[in-house]
């Protein structure tokens, strides 16, 4: 097994994370290695297997202003309207408050190498990872 070179920390800070998939009255949240019904009801009626959250904010962990986070967010979004599938806004929210709320994008039907090259492109650490489980799972880039 290769060790990541993303600190201990930084990973606990990713799975503590709540995810919220959805800007709407009735959103989805999401907690890393925990089964989701509402999660599973979306991919069954969604007519998908999997699914991926990622985000463009602050690469490889380092605080970025608004301005560099928004763009980095507008190119991600421009980038995945290439694919097929639909986008839905999310946030991650640090329950902690440490860091500040994260805007990502949750994208059904996006197969996980896919997901890991768009993870890498925009300097991520990590993504989300979703299969047909509903079980989301932290997949480390580094």
């Amino acid at each position: 097994m290769t060790l990541s070179v993303i600190a201990s920390n930084l990973i606990t800070s990713y799975r503590r994370t709540h995810y919220r998939v959805g800007t709407d009255s009735n959103p989805i949240f999401l907690r890393i290695d925990q089964y989701s019904e509402s999660l599973a009801k979306f991919l069954a009626a969604s007519k998908q297997s999997c699914a991926v959250i990622v985000s463009a904010y602050n690469p490889y962990s380092q605080l970025a202003s608004n301005e560099e986070n928004l763009g980095a967010h507008e190119q991600l979004r421009n980038l995945l309207q290439h694919h097929p599938y639909p986008i839905i806004e999310s946030l991650n929210i640090d329950p902690t408050g440490q860091w500040p709320p994260e805007e990502s994008l949750f994208v059904p039907g996006l197969d996980l190498n896919t997901g890991w090259s768009i993870g890498q492109r925009f300097n991520q650490n990590a993504i989300v990872w979703i299969d047909n489980e509903a079980i989301p799972r932290l997949i480390l880039l580094r």
